[in-house]
């Protein structure tokens, strides 16, 4: 996910404006296309996917307004900057309530178009990263489904006092966890109990490392290594 590059088409009729936009994007691991126009963006859009659209607003034929409607039926979380040289109030709005995420008026300072694109290439990682994220944490919502499936098949109970792993003790010794017992495996009580409460709180957890992370407090290896203790105790298995 981290080396993946984000894909970026800018649209103009202007090859001057077309190549004044290539070259604002300074972005390590992007990779860009370029379209004369509407049509052409729309046949490389169809083709394949783009994270990132730069459209100017105002072209012959397919406008640029009409291309990011397209362009995000296709791809719903594809990112907009509409270029418009009018800079209309009306069409500034109406391009942000179409779901563009940004807009430059013409003339623009170089600086101004990649600030836009740095923010827009940040937003596209960040979402990989959350979907990223999001997929472990329905995998392993999956498995904790599968773990307690299990446990209601067998049936739940405790362990005799031959498969007591603390000797068939009446009560736990200090530090142990009450278990339910399973043919094969030993599965703690609390595996059955506020499964949704337990992954708002691993979904918190993780989101507040992806922070910790991006603040530099904590190493990518002490990032991998504290998001697996959080997935391991979704998993129930200590």
């Amino acid at each position: 996910m981290e080396g993946q590059s984000v894909k970026i088409l800018i649209v103009d009729d202007d090859e001057v404006y077309r190549d004044v936009l290539r070259d604002a994007i300074v972005e390590e691991n992007t990779e860009l296309s370029l379209a004369a126009s509407g049509e052409e963006a729309l046949e490389l859009l169809e083709s394949s996917p783009f994270d990132i659209l730069i459209t100017d607003l105002n072209m012959p034929g397919i406008d640029g307004l009409t291309l990011l409607k397209r362009a995000r039926q296709l791809y719903p979380d594809i990112l907009t900057l509409i270029i418009t040289g009018y800079g209309s109030l009306e069409s500034a709005v109406e391009a942000i309530r179409s779901g563009a995420y940004d807009y430059i008026q013409k003339p623009f300072r170089i600086d101004e178009v990649a600030v836009s694109t740095r923010n827009a290439v940040d937003r596209v990682r960040i979402l990989r990263e959350r979907q990223a994220l999001l997929d472990e944490l329905e995998k392993a919502y999956l498995r904790l489904q599968q773990l307690e499936g299990e446990v209601r098949k067998q049936g739940c109970r405790e362990p005799s006092e031959d498969e007591a792993p603390w000797g068939g003790e009446g009560t736990l010794p200090k530090g142990r966890t009450r278990r339910v017992w399973v043919p094969g495996r030993a599965l703690p009580l609390d595996v059955l109990e506020g499964s949704k409460d337990a992954m708002a709180q691993v979904l918190t957890d993780l989101e507040r490392l992806k922070e910790l992370r991006r603040e530099r407090i904590v190493d990518e290896a002490e990032f991998e290594r504290l998001k697996k203790i959080i997935l391991r105790n979704v998993d129930g298995v200590p």
